[in-house]
């Protein structure tokens, strides 16, 4: 590891944990200033569960306890071998990173809706209605699942290619920020950004607002990129996305679009 990190375990842990403090605090803030500057884009017209807040702060302790004490184990001992920093190699590595975390978390994510999984699984998918807390409300055994994308993932593609410093934590804060704004009941984008081209590289945030109604459908993280190959992608999103651009939030969690939502497999 980068040798003006702190080179004993305690205050290597520290760091990181404050880090991670910091820019989860940063980003659930950005989430709801983004709620209170588009006011008519709600996503959502439905009230929060009872205790939902509550239950989200659980959640988010137990993540960024396990990824800070993840990452100060991985850079302690070495688990993912850094290459020299280089501008190119960083490039590389957090793009690498970006689609390779995508194609992990949509096996993680439809593995863990299977019936003999979803155990691990209900606590995030108690967030109905979502709120930038939601997205890193896990239970201690989704959170383990993640660890292994963040820090197993580039552990091994690090045997393989450049993994830098550098590109793979800004991958990771790239990472932490996405789904926590993303988790926002809002819809901050403009119409171009429900294309299918644009939705090859970043979804509108109704895209997964939909999955914590439905359950099913809808696995992919970031961009609908696994979902449309796949054929988890629901038909009605579109409909509903230029329904609450048009100022007109859904008022059920039910509610469907003029196509025919397909009925997605609960595996």
């Amino acid at each position: 590891m980068p040798s003006w990190l702190p080179q004993d375990f305690a205050s290597l842990l520290l760091l990181l944990l404050a880090a991670l403090c910091s820019l989860t605090t940063l980003s659930v803030a950005w989430g709801y200033l983004a709620e209170r500057a588009f006011p008519k884009r709600r996503v959502f017209a439905v009230p929060l569960a009872a205790g939902q807040l509550t239950h989200e702060l659980k959640g988010n302790v137990v993540f960024v306890a396990l990824s800070a004490l993840s990452f100060a184990l991985a850079l302690r001992y070495g688990l993912i071998k850094f290459a020299a920093p280089k501008t190119v190699a960083s490039i590389v590595t957090f793009f690498t990173l970006m689609i390779a975390f995508q194609i992990f978390y949509y096996g993680l994510h439809r593995a863990m809706h299977h019936p003999k999984l979803i155990w691990m699984h209900r606590w995030h998918h108690r967030s109905q209605v979502t709120t930038p807390l939601s997205g890193q409300s896990v239970s201690v055994f989704e959170a383990l699942g993640w660890m292994l994308g963040y820090v197993g993932l580039p552990a091994l593609l690090s045997r393989f290619m450049p993994v830098t410093f550098w590109g793979y934590f800004g991958y990771i804060a790239f990472n932490i920020v996405g789904n926590i704004v993303g988790h926002a009941n809002v819809e901050p984008n403009s119409p171009a950004a429900g294309s299918r081209f644009a939705t090859l590289f970043a979804n509108p945030l109704v895209y997964h607002a939909l999955h914590h109604a439905r359950w099913t459908g809808h696995y992919a993280f970031q961009t609908a990129m696994m979902d449309r190959i796949l054929g988890t992608e629901f038909a009605d999103w579109p409909v509903l996305f230029e329904r609450i651009l048009g100022g007109k939030p859904l008022a059920s969690l039910k509610e469907r679009g003029d196509g025919e939502a397909p009925s997605a497999p609960n595996a």
